[in-house]
């Protein structure tokens, strides 16, 4: 914290003005330290996730299938999340795809680990704080089991819920390719659930 003083045409006064500004920030930060709620508060139950679809209007391309019959997947995903282990395995990724998703009778993420991405740690992007409402961003990997592996940005909200960004990498391949051969980005929204997201 930076404390600034303000000037004043007398001694006396800058004396008071000095008394008043550092009152004032010190007023401040300890209300802020006592308003700040630790990223412990997104920590899962047992029986708990973080439950949500993917943001409407947002990119998905190569995520889920093309659309078939006028019918578009809606994919959704459920993560667990232990917040003593945000610089390792900070939970587990599933999704709802195993009857109509990308990897043919199974599940996009079935209880994936989500594993910190160790070097970014040591690296300026571990300090990005992308909008103003993320209270952290964490960079982690995330393995499909036919997709490969996606990057993930697990975004802890001021508001209490999670953002899930996911990166599928894969080769360039012409625009008429099927979704699994295409690369893919997606933005999901989640807010917990004490009993799951059923599935």
């Amino acid at each position: 914290m930076r404390l600034r003083f303000l000037e004043s045409d007398t001694w006396s006064g800058t004396m008071r003005t000095r008394k008043a500004t550092i009152t004032v920030l010190l007023g401040t930060a300890l209300i802020g330290v006592g308003g700040c709620r630790g990223a412990n508060r997104f920590d899962t139950s047992a029986s708990g996730a973080f439950c949500g679809e993917l943001v409407a209007g947002v990119t998905s391309d190569g995520l889920v299938p093309d659309v078939q019959d006028g019918a578009r997947i809606q994919l959704k995903l459920a993560l667990t999340l232990d917040s003593h282990h945000l610089s390792d395995v900070p939970g587990t990724l599933t999704s709802n795809d195993d009857t109509n998703g990308l990897c043919s009778g199974q599940r996009l993420f079935e209880k994936a680990p989500v594993r910190t991405i160790q070097p970014a740690l040591r690296d300026a992007i571990s300090g990005i704080q992308i909008t103003q409402d993320h209270e952290q961003d964490v960079f982690t990997w995330v393995d499909s089991t036919c997709q490969g592996t996606f990057v993930a940005i697990l975004s802890l909200m001021v508001d209490g819920k999670v953002e899930v960004r996911l990166f599928k990498p894969l080769r360039d391949v012409d625009a008429g390719a099927p979704a699994n051969q295409r690369s893919g980005f997606g933005v999901f929204s989640l807010a917990r659930s004490d009993t799951g997201c059923g599935f």
